[in-house]
């Protein structure tokens, strides 16, 4: 425009022509001025309050990944760094005023700002030499219903170097994190926690012997019994011995180890049945032919000692099984004694020294309480940990707590945490060629389809992990997986498979990092949302 206006007045002095017309048009182009200045001006407003606007929007998204409930000055800060970093090439844009509102559950973002006008001296906007520009975002804590498990390993390595004690103080700031941010919600149901303490089993609690979901007796679906009989109800044997029974149970056999199927007595295989580490045969009854055995000066032979021997066999058998399966036997109160393997005492419990899990509950107080609770000893098991994870959250027996999938508002979350591969001991305690564990002995093959083939057990129950963790996230579950000092790269490979999406695998070098780690899924589960 102003370049027309140029060659009109060009044109005038130059023309020798009548003067009337050409005064007009000088007149007309003069009149038209103010409102093309308003354009232009117009223009440059939306540009630069969008500019504005995009610039507070990048500011909130920023917000949007600080943990619920922090501060205004923490929020003040990050806002405005992000607001300036934004607004680099804004040239048009003169200083920005931001202002920060906290408000319950959420946060109000204000930018204001001016563009200079390209005519204002010329009437432009009423001779304004500045337009105004503001831009608002709103920044809401959205917790809706999140329904937290965390899995936790409690293996004897978790005693090292302080990482067990690291994981319950880091766990239990995630605890206070997003409790604070749930009261804000003002929904008492904002937030539901529980946890998994596993080792080489899962202790759910001695108070669900009666439950329809449990079977005394080991069904015949769940392959090779650890005794010579099958239907030997193992609650019947601990009354027999005046002994309460531990809590733990053992693994459902294949495919339900990795499926949230709802028990059934219809179908036995989906039961579960309560853990019960046989006795094992007596001292120096069992020979051995190698020199690798323990050797009795008074006969000159070399014997077995198994781990778990806390009954007498009653029987001059030198037979393996006959001594082992014979049910016949629990009569009488264990012996004393400890596990030279597992620590802690001998008898039907021996290995099951985890804490009780915890189901969903919506008191924090109980929550810090399971934490501070936990204990470690045992062996790794992961799969069986995580799959106690999804019972908590599944809105299916043997708890059914758990929100349907997909309900509205809610999100169901697993947070794994374990420094160790999976293993299932081998080449020990004699015929059983392993200690006892939520799979029982290994010779009875309850994680591969190879009969008979117990050669890779760690390989079987990676590939268990792999599977649990697929349909996990099939379901709609969130899994974050954390390992802890971990150097074993299958391992982290699958941990890493394992997880939702990239972010949410968070590797660990040393236990001083958890809490770091723990901040970071803090953030992260607050799950905020930009209204703008």
């Amino acid at each position: 425009m102003l370049d027309r206006l140029k060659r009109v007045i060009e044109r005038f002095a130059r023309s020798r022509a009548g003067s009337i017309a050409p005064m007009f048009a000088i007149i007309g182009t003069f009149a038209l001025m103010p409102a093309v200045a308003v354009g232009v001006d117009v223009a440059r407003g939306m540009t630069g309050r969008n500019n504005l606007q995009d610039s507070l929007d990048a500011a909130a998204l920023a917000v949007a990944h600080l943990p619920a409930g922090s501060s205004q000055a923490t929020i003040t800060s990050t806002a405005q760094s992000w607001l300036n970093a934004n607004l680099q090439n804004s040239g048009s844009l003169g200083p920005v005023t931001l202002t920060v509102t906290m408000g319950t559950q959420q946060v109000d973002l204000n930018a204001a700002s001016t563009v200079t006008t390209s005519l204002g001296a010329l009437g432009s906007f009423g001779g304004l030499s500045q337009l105004p520009v503001k831009a608002h975002s709103t920044v809401k804590w959205g917790l809706n219903h999140i329904e937290l498990a965390m899995v936790l390993d409690n293996t004897g390595s978790m005693s090292d170097d302080n990482k067990l004690s690291s994981l319950q103080s880091a766990a239990s700031s995630l605890v206070d994190t997003l409790s604070a941010s749930a009261t804000q919600s003002g929904d008492p149901n904002a937030l539901k926690i529980g946890v998994v303490p596993f080792s080489m089993t899962v202790n759910v609690g001695s108070t669900y012997q009666t439950a329809t979901w449990m079977s005394g007796a080991m069904p015949t679906a769940y392959g090779t019994d650890i005794f010579s009989t099958t239907g030997v109800n193992r609650f019947t044997l601990l009354k027999n011995m005046s002994t309460s029974w531990g809590g733990c149970v053992e693994s459902r056999p294949m495919p339900y180890d990795v499926q949230d199927t709802a028990p059934n007595a219809s179908v036995p295989a989906t039961l579960f049945v309560p853990f019960f580490a046989p006795d094992e045969p007596d001292d120096y009854s069992i020979q051995y032919s190698s020199y690798s055995g323990n050797y009795d000066y008074k006969n000159g032979k070399y014997y077995y000692n198994f781990y778990n021997n806390y009954l007498a066999d009653g029987t001059t058998s030198t037979n393996f099984s006959t001594r082992q399966g014979n049910s016949g036997k629990y009569t009488s109160k264990p012996a004393s004694g400890t596990h030279p393997y597992w620590g802690g005492a001998i008898g039907p419990n021996a290995g099951c020294q985890t804490a009780p899990l915890l189901r969903l509950t919506t008191t924090m107080s109980t929550v810090k309480t399971e934490l501070n609770a936990m204990v470690a000893a045992g062996d790794t098991e992961i799969p069986l940990g995580m799959m106690w994870g999804w019972h908590l959250l599944s809105p299916s027996a043997p708890f059914a707590d758990g929100a349907a999938y997909g309900a509205p508002n809610t999100i169901k979350i697993v947070v794994l945490v374990t420094d160790g591969q999976n293993t299932y001991g081998t080449g020990m305690n004699g015929n059983n060629n392993s200690a006892y564990t939520a799979l029982g002995y290994v010779w009875q093959n309850r994680i591969s389809t190879n009969a008979g083939d117990y050669s890779n057990p760690a390989a079987a129950l990676n590939d268990r992990l792999t599977k649990v963790c697929a349909n996990m996230k099939a379901a709609g579950v969130v899994v974050y997986t954390v390992p802890v000092e971990v150097t074993d790269t299958t391992i982290k490979s699958l941990l890493s498979g394992c997880a939702s999406s990239s972010d949410k695998y968070i590797d660990v070098s040393s236990s001083s990092q958890l809490q770091a780690a723990f901040n970071n899924i803090a953030g992260s589960i607050s799950s905020l949302r930009i209204a703008n």
